[in-house]
């Protein structure tokens, strides 16, 4: 593909139809970032470009959630008069991706975009639409034969259903299943448990993939700080956010915009995280975009987060971690902790081949937090050490 061809799968941005006019007071996102517009419709990608946000008006297998094909433009609206950090950054808005004659074309048409965005190391943010857009960008990476992790917000599961065809409360099913199968790991966050089938958390726990409950999450929500910076990407359901927040919502109870904001902001912070997708807000159950307010509150708050990136990942040798050996009681093989001397984080290693070790580079170290290393020197493993032990040892 080149970059003309690329530019072809884009409908370029009207800013007169999204109420955005550009050089008005004090520069703002609409001001600062490269944009395929109608009239000037982009060329080339400059090659300093680090994000790309596409818009995807694609509804057509949502069960109860039509109108949320009209999200992307009203993010847009939302987010390009909010005002940029003093960092320098380049984000540029490709447009709305065309849509293709069956939902399954447009799936192939997103594949392809992020494909070609993350061989240039530019990280895709997807502006949704329903959230069955994820077994696209799924296939991105399954296109270029990258294993990877998966985190997901979601009040509920979108695993088993009789629907036929995929619809966007079955699409989880269809990535878990596909054939090669390049999902490592899969998170599943902020669930409602009377959403939840019980057959869909044993099987969750059968393919031993995590999660965490909404109750729980809020407890605590430095929690999720290590099960989002294990992810490759991440895919959000505006349901995870309650009612009063986002109208859209379809539950009272959810994540406070602030919560939903912070956990957006670990996810930026993610030196593993390549794409990131917004999916289920839907303005025509919420005129006064609220929804979409929020959903671009929090793209601030990730690109705040991606500008603090650390780029922290521990590696045998590297002098910027400090290790820590946990002895066994039992005589087993100790424990090993790294801690980042950059940032303060933590990492467990899990022992397994060197086999496996090379076939899962990326992910025989899992983060964790300060608290799992204080459990381990106490004799207690942490559950995340133990559920990626029998995935790397099986």
């Amino acid at each position: 593909m080149t970059e003309t061809e690329f530019f072809e799968y884009f409908e370029p941005i009207n800013l007169n139809d999204l109420g955005f006019h550009r050089g008005q007071g004090y520069a703002k996102w609409g001001d600062k970032m490269i944009i395929n517009l109608d009239g000037e419709p982009l060329k080339q990608i400059d090659k300093q470009t680090e994000i790309a946000i596409i818009g995807v008006r694609e509804d057509r297998r949502s069960i109860n959630n039509k109108g949320c094909s009209h999200a992307p433009d009203e993010i847009r609206r939302c987010f390009y008069p909010l005002m940029p950090p003093k960092t320098e950054i380049k984000i540029m808005d490709c447009g709305n991706l065309h849509i293709g004659n069956e939902p399954t074309d447009t799936y192939i048409a997103l594949s392809e975009v992020m494909s070609y965005l993350l061989q240039k190391k530019i990280l895709p943010i997807i502006l949704g639409g329903s959230n069955d857009l994820a077994i696209g960008a799924y296939k991105a990476y399954s296109n270029l034969s990258q294993i990877i992790n998966i985190f997901a917000l979601d009040a509920k599961f979108d695993l088993i259903s009789d629907e036929d065809p995929v619809s966007d409360e079955n699409f989880l099913q269809e990535i878990i299943c596909s054939e090669p199968n390049y999902l490592f790991d899969y998170t599943h966050a902020a669930y409602q448990t009377y959403f939840v089938d019980e057959q869909a958390l044993d099987l969750l726990d059968d393919l031993h993939f995590e999660r965490m409950r909404l109750g729980l999450m809020q407890s605590n929500l430095d929690r999720i700080e290590p099960l989002i910076r294990d992810a490759d990407m991440v895919i959000v359901d505006t349901n995870c956010i309650r009612a009063s927040d986002a109208p859209c919502s379809p539950s009272p109870h959810g994540l406070y915009g602030e919560e939903f904001c912070k956990v957006i902001n670990y996810a930026g912070m993610n030196d593993k995280l390549s794409a990131i997708c917004f999916f289920g807000d839907n303005p025509i159950n919420d005129i006064a975009l609220r929804s979409s307010h929020v959903v671009a509150h929090a793209l601030y708050y990730f690109i705040e987060g991606y500008l603090w990136r650390k780029h922290d990942f521990p590696y045998k040798g590297d002098d910027n971690y400090i290790k820590f050996h946990v002895v066994q009681q039992n005589g087993n093989e100790d424990v090993v902790f790294y801690k980042s001397k950059k940032s303060d984080r933590w990492w467990i290693e899990v022992p397994c081949t060197n086999e496996m070790r090379r076939k899962y580079i990326r992910h025989y170290i899992v983060p964790c937090l300060y608290e799992d290393y204080q459990a381990a020197s106490m004799g207690k493993m942490p559950d995340r050490w133990i559920i990626a032990y029998n995935k790397l040892n099986i």
